[in-house]
């Protein structure tokens, strides 16, 4: 069974009922949406998107506390005219901002009035309480029924955003959202490219105003609902990408939670199941490759020059595609057929030949001809001085040229790029997103539950300030260790190194000596709880349980296929064992 979020339908209450129809208000290119219920949420999505949205049948409005039986079922408030559709709200100016609001705020809600003034008829924007990349989020309630106290959540969707995103978004909210802490939708509107999205205000407080304030209880209640939340959005094999503390409202009042934001949501590319089968595999295949090169003696091993290693790794590569495993002593004609089956760059032309020297005649051919023989030496230089120590070291072949050196070599930088899945907001990406692995999974939005976790044990947040991959990822190792980031980068094809090398941290003893620090009993002196509450949280966390940062390992797992998913977590012990 579903808990659903704590609000009521805008049409229903206890002694009236509404029937909205916003047929009549429709332009050109523009459609209203109503969800009352979620039979046929998918096709309404499409409809409002695709602009062949079929209207309702009527508007009425029907009043237990001021009708007898006898009245005219069909009455209408003051503000609305009877027709033969039924009543329509009649059209008025756009309701002046509140003064009281900035000039910019009073500026964006005036131009989502002009641009979608259905807003206008029928909804009256209070204020604006949040902003993200691709939205604006506003406070409103209904015009013309001042006995329905329920506020509303009123997204302006960008007019960039692609109209996929869009869909998903609506279908998330639609399909998913309704129960188990997952936030629904009441309305869409939409005129040509704005799009409104009309949901349940939820009232909230701000993470970093309770994140140091929580107690072991409410922690556990935290976490319990955020994975239930998550759980819920997994069923359906959905990434939601963005999980973090504002995008988990969290009421401490009515101890009441919604995720909300599924604006970079989107079908996982790959279950968890498949992507640990796939790691099996790839863990397999370079065992099995190690021991055939380490099975050579040192004096049968033949050494081969930087553009041999270069053409044995694109017949691995080859020959692992076609599902077919390469052989460590290979002739010369296998390797003139497989160099023939794959389409190569030209080579450049030597400029110490004569020929060639002789009968060129075009500057530019020359000219690149020397930059070829000048990068060919300084990167012959190169692999004398370090290559062939790595390749001593290591017991088998590098992969190219500017391997473990401070350089990037030809054969790189003629690589196309890696394209990965990179969505999210900096400080909750996953090891496995910083590495642009292609192969993502639900796993992601664990490891962003994780961080929250490790900013609800230790009262920092954000615990990861990074403005770029590369520095998220040194932050990373720095916490969990260099070895043990390494080995989770092999598992999914990504060759890593580290120096220099960085032992991991014990997580319980960098929690407690952050929560016990003078930044955080600063704050809490400053809050305005009382003195016995504060006492309490404090005793709570005179005793924190093993199983606390049993899970938090587990669900920090560097390494995506071994991580721990949302059902699994819920039957942690850490659960089971509160109170």
């Amino acid at each position: 069974m579903c808990s659903s979020l704590p609000y009521q339908h805008a049409h229903a209450t206890s002694k009236q009922e509404l029937v909205f129809d916003w047929s009549h208000e429709f332009g050109a290119g523009f459609g209203v949406l109503l969800f009352p219920s979620k039979r046929n949420s998918s096709a309404a999505a499409t409809c409002c998107l695709a602009g062949d949205f079929q209207p309702l049948t009527s508007l009425k409005y029907i009043s237990s506390s001021n009708m007898s039986s006898t009245d005219d079922v069909h009455a209408c408030p003051e503000d609305y005219s009877l027709s033969d559709h039924g009543c329509t709200p009649k059209r008025k100016k756009s309701p002046p901002p509140l003064d009281s609001l900035p000039v910019d705020v009073q500026e964006e809600i005036g131009c989502m009035y002009e641009f979608l003034p259905e807003i206008a008829d029928h909804f009256v924007v209070l204020n604006k309480i949040g902003e993200g990349t691709f939205s604006s989020v506003f406070l409103a309630k209904l015009k013309h029924y001042s006995e329905v106290k329920q506020l509303f959540a009123l997204k302006h969707i960008i007019p960039t955003s692609h109209p996929s995103r869009i869909e998903g978004e609506l279908k998330c909210l639609q399909e998913i959202g309704g129960c188990d802490n997952v936030m629904g939708v009441e309305l869409c509107i939409r005129n040509k490219d704005h799009v409104v999205i009309v949901m349940p205000y939820f009232p909230h407080e701000k993470f970093q105003d309770y994140v140091q304030t929580l107690s072991v209880p409410e922690v556990r209640d935290y976490m319990r609902n955020l994975l239930l939340a998550l759980r819920r959005v997994h069923q359906f094999d959905i990434i939601h990408r963005d999980v973090k503390p504002s995008n988990f409202l969290y009421d401490q009042k009515t101890k009441q939670y919604a995720l909300v934001d599924f604006g970079l949501a989107h079908k996982a590319p790959i279950s968890q199941a498949e992507l640990a089968a796939s790691h099996r595999k790839v863990s397999q295949s370079t065992s099995i490759s190690s021991s055939r090169s380490n099975s050579l003696s040192p004096s049968k091993r033949k050494v081969l020059t930087p553009t041999q290693e270069i053409n044995l790794q694109n017949i691995q590569d080859f020959t692992q595609k076609i599902g077919q495993t390469p052989s460590p002593g290979f002739t010369k004609l296998e390797h003139s057929q497989t160099i023939k089956c794959r389409q190569f760059t030209p080579p450049t032309p030597d400029i110490a030949n004569k020929v060639f020297t002789k009968r060129v005649k075009s500057p530019r051919r020359m000219l690149l001809a020397k930059r070829a023989l000048m990068v060919k030496e300084r990167e012959t230089n190169l692999t004398r001085t370090g290559l062939s120590h790595q390749g001593q070291s290591s017991g088998g072949l590098s992969t190219c040229q500017c391997f473990g050196q401070p350089i990037v070599c030809t054969l790189c930088t003629a690589r196309s790029n890696q394209q990965a899945p990179r969505a999210g907001t900096p400080g909750f990406r996953s090891p496995e997103v910083l590495m642009k692995c292609p192969d993502q999974s639900t796993a992601v939005d664990i490891w962003s539950a994780g961080v929250i976790f490790l900013s609800l044990l230790s009262g920092r947040y954000p615990f990861f300030r990074a403005n770029d991959d590369l520095t998220a990822l040194a932050q990373i190792i720095s916490i969990m260790g260099s070895e043990e980031v390494v080995a989770s980068a092999s598992t999914y094809g990504k060759k890593l190194l580290c120096n220099p090398p960085t032992h991991a941290l014990n997580l319980k003893n960098l929690c407690n000596k952050l929560r016990t620090g003078p930044s955080c009993r600063q704050n809490r002196s400053s809050s305005k709880h009382n003195p016995q509450e504060e006492v309490k949280v404090l005793q709570s966390w005179a005793s924190v349980p093993d199983s606390v940062f049993d899970l938090l390992h587990k669900l920090l797992d560097l390494n995506p296929s071994s991580r721990i998913t949302a059902e699994e977590a819920l039957n942690h012990t850490f659960f089971s064992s509160g109170s």
